[in-house]
């Protein structure tokens, strides 16, 4: 008997039992549409996470302070807008830096009163933040220095406070201040922000401590001259505000690729315990691929009889077993690799991500549905092949 002539035999076999065979083949289905849609959701997220990381800025950086109960913070510690001016001066590994502020406030406008979020800063920030506007300006460092009541505010901040109206040149209240809106940040496409960008308003980080009466600076940020420098940005940063300060181990740094290489650890950590999750139906369905075998073998068993007395040798007969049991872990692999293509797709689209066929990933569930295929076909093909004719041919 050739190759083809077992496959056709095993596909008779199969198509005579449609709903046996489609339940043995349930577990491979579930299997391998899991792997996929797993993998595909997973390389898609990391790949929108990584896009995301690189518009927040690839060379970020930012210094913050070391909190140690045993060695606390004293005003001698503090951030000032000096140590910001003299790294910028001395280190030629950073390209920009500013010193950034956040706060939450309630402003007015027209009567209406919001909850914001302020982020008081310089004009440099806009560069390390890659911070697009819709229309206006970001503040100069002109408006900074003149200590200017100048804001800059979110799509959000502007529909709730002044409707579908041009935003700019409009006053906004914060406390008894009259802010003036100069600049629209574009709205955030962010997988994080489901579409939604926060109510923020940015300021001169002078006219903040104008307005709070304090001069204490949160944290400082930087922009590396290439990625290959960030490493060399903190390091400068962290050893000149050490030196002006005269202390020791008072700060520390965070940087953007450190912060994605995290990510993509955590992301890749979750998707292979999720694959190694579907894995385990995929032996299921070997498992029942098994049962079903050894079930068609006992059915089977005067037919076997009849083909081994007609000169059929063990191997004919192993052979065709492990065929069948090989097409049915093919086809339910074919199935689950349609159906884990159309999960991942659906998903995708509600949480707006796009999934990324890995076709490694593919031919792995793939190789491995194969595999259990032959693992748990071998034992009944080899159960039917080495029956004894005689006996078989009288079974009833």
């Amino acid at each position: 008997m050739n190759l083809f002539e077992s496959i056709v035999i095993a596909w008779e076999s199969i198509v005579a039992n449609k709903l046996r065979s489609l339940l043995t083949m349930l577990g491979i289905i579930i299997g391998v549409s899991s792997v996929i849609t797993v993998s595909a959701l997973g390389q898609g997220g990391r790949a929108v996470i990584n896009k995301e990381m690189d518009s927040f800025g690839a060379n970020r950086y930012g210094i913050y302070y070391s909190y140690n109960p045993d060695d606390p913070i004293t005003e001698a510690d503090t951030f000032t807008l000096a140590d910001v001016a003299a790294i910028k001066d001395i280190s030629p590994a950073v390209e920009d830096i500013a010193p950034i502020n956040w706060d939450s406030a309630s402003i007015r406008s027209k009567g209406k009163e919001v909850g914001v979020q302020i982020a008081a800063t310089t004009a440099d920030y806009a560069r390390i933040a890659n911070l697009k506007l819709d229309a206006g300006r970001f503040f100069s460092h002109e408006d900074d220095n003149a200590r200017k009541y100048v804001a800059i505010i979110s799509q959000s901040l502007a529909e709730e406070l002044f409707n579908s109206s041009g935003a700019i040149g409009k006053k906004i209240m914060v406390g008894n201040r009259p802010f003036k809106v100069i600049g629209l940040l574009g709205r955030e496409e962010s997988v994080f922000s489901m579409g939604q960008d926060n109510k923020l308003m940015y300021i001169p980080i002078s006219t903040y401590f104008s307005v709070s009466g304090s001069n204490w600076i949160n944290s400082i940020e930087g922009k590396a001259v290439s990625q290959t420098e960030v490493d060399n940005a903190i390091s400068h940063s962290l050893s000149i505000l050490h030196r002006r300060h005269r202390n020791k181990d008072k700060y520390q740094a965070w940087n953007s690729q450190k912060e994605m290489d995290s990510v993509n650890k955590v992301t890749g950590t979750v998707a292979l315990v999720i694959s190694a999750i579907a894995g385990i139906s995929l032996l299921v369905g070997g498992i029942g691929i098994m049962n079903i075998m050894l079930v068609s073998v006992t059915e089977r068993t005067r037919e076997i009889g009849i083909r081994k007395a007609l000169g059929a040798r063990e191997n004919d007969i192993m052979l065709q077993f492990i065929i069948e049991s090989l097409v049915l872990s093919f086809f339910g692999g074919t199935i689950g690799m349609f159906l884990g293509f159309g999960v991942s797709t659906i998903i995708s689209i509600i949480v707006k991500m796009p999934p990324i066929i890995s076709w490694q990933m593919v031919v792995i569930a793939f190789t491995f549905s194969a595999g259990v295929g032959v693992f748990f076909g071998f034992y009944p093909a080899r159960k039917a092949a080495y029956q004894d004719p005689i006996e078989a041919l009288g079974y009833e």
